[in-house]
């Protein structure tokens, strides 16, 4: 005689039960999690992320977006068209978007299940950076948030132009400000206790004090030591390296990073060396092991992480974006974009998610 058949009522799980659970899921999966019924979505934790995302961007005009969870090594692919734009950039887990008219807006954490959207002012008509440059999309190099807009209001907006012009934009504000420089050109900003801090094309630190009346000005506070850097780690003989990029990070425990990245000619090897910048006694130190700490890297954001032993993410290691649009020996349309690991202590890289286009981006943990 077959035993009688249990019918379990979902519902009605434990709540300390279910609430275990919800834990364990990433933004995409948290919220299939709630839609099953009212119970689990009683249940689930508060919405939360504090794990790196990467946006591939896709250049197909399609509202849908693809996104790379490093929690679950998954691909999510998420309904956005509010996104649809000509061009991506991110900080503290905003994502700036931009058009070729001239128009800013700023969202709100992609994955989020709440979709809040800032606009911002249009860059042609700024008459207090009229000295531009005619504006195109494709020059706009980095965009900086000081803090995120949902907790603080008094947040500011900093962007690179054309690598050498730097944008200022406070709430309240109907325009632009240019923030003046006499560097020719700049590889990196962020936001470091305080003030917006770049480094230029000649590996000096600029600081810039906004928080004054106009006109603002960038003044150079250290100059990164010229010396080639000595690597333990074996290559080819021959090899012939190239000055790649060079970005600005503050560490976990509050330190200025100053990261330059080199490339090994018509490859997409790369290697990296890590000096952590003291200011106030105006010494730089080289960085060998970043403990339980990883960087991630990117042309639109950089960020340090914590990592503990329940992210699948990889201690002392360098999670960094890469394209080599100028080669046709990776891809038949002569380019190669993807994101990859650097291991600090051997100095290998591995290569971990292949792109779609330029630009990947980070989306930085922030709620």
């Amino acid at each position: 005689m077959a035993s009688p058949r249990i019918v379990r009522n979902w519902a009605e799980l434990p709540q300390e039960l279910l609430q275990l659970c919800s834990q364990r899921l990433c933004l995409k999966n948290l919220s299939a999690f709630r839609a099953v019924c009212h119970s689990w979505q009683s249940a689930a934790v508060e919405e939360r992320s504090d794990i790196p995302w990467l946006m591939l961007t896709d250049t197909d005009e399609t509202p849908w977006r693809e996104f790379f969870c490093l929690s679950c090594q998954q691909i999510h692919k998420k309904l956005l068209p509010e996104m649809m734009a000509n061009g991506y950039f991110s900080s503290r887990g905003w994502v700036l978007i931009t058009s070729r008219d001239g128009e800013f807006r700023m969202l709100k954490t992609p994955m989020s299940r709440y979709c809040h959207i800032i606009k911002l002012p249009n860059l042609n008509k700024s008459p207090n950076i009229e000295a531009l440059p005619p504006f195109y999309v494709e020059l706009v190099s980095k965009f900086v948030l000081s803090d995120c807009p949902t907790t603080s209001s008094d947040y500011k907006v900093m962007f690179i132009y054309d690598e050498a012009w730097l944008g200022l934009w406070k709430p309240g504000e109907e325009e632009w400000t240019a923030v003046n420089s006499h560097a020719l050109g700049f590889y990196d900003v962020i936001y470091y206790k305080g003030s917006f801090v770049a480094v230029d094309h000649e590996n000096r630190i600029l600081r810039c004090d906004v928080d004054g009346p106009a006109p603002f000005e960038a003044q150079v506070v250290f100059e990164v030591p010229q010396r080639l850097q000595e690597f333990e780690h074996e290559y080819p003989s021959g090899s012939l390296w190239e000055w790649d990029q060079v970005y600005l990070v503050q560490s976990t425990t509050g330190s200025l990073l100053f990261v330059s990245r080199e490339k090994l000619t018509s490859t997409i090897t790369f290697r990296f060396c890590v000096l952590e910048i003291d200011l106030d006694t105006q010494t730089c130190t080289e960085v060998e092991n970043l403990e339980n700490t990883s960087l991630f890297l990117g042309d639109n954001s950089s960020f340090s992480l914590e990592v503990d032993e329940d992210h699948l993410i990889k201690p002392n290691c360098i999670y960094f974006t890469y394209s080599c649009l100028s080669s046709s020996q990776f891809t038949e349309d002569g380019g190669d974009t993807g994101m990859g690991i650097y291991h600090l202590e051997d100095g290998t890289v591995e290569l971990h998610v292949k792109g779609k286009s330029f630009p990947l981006l980070w989306i930085e943990p922030c709620f």
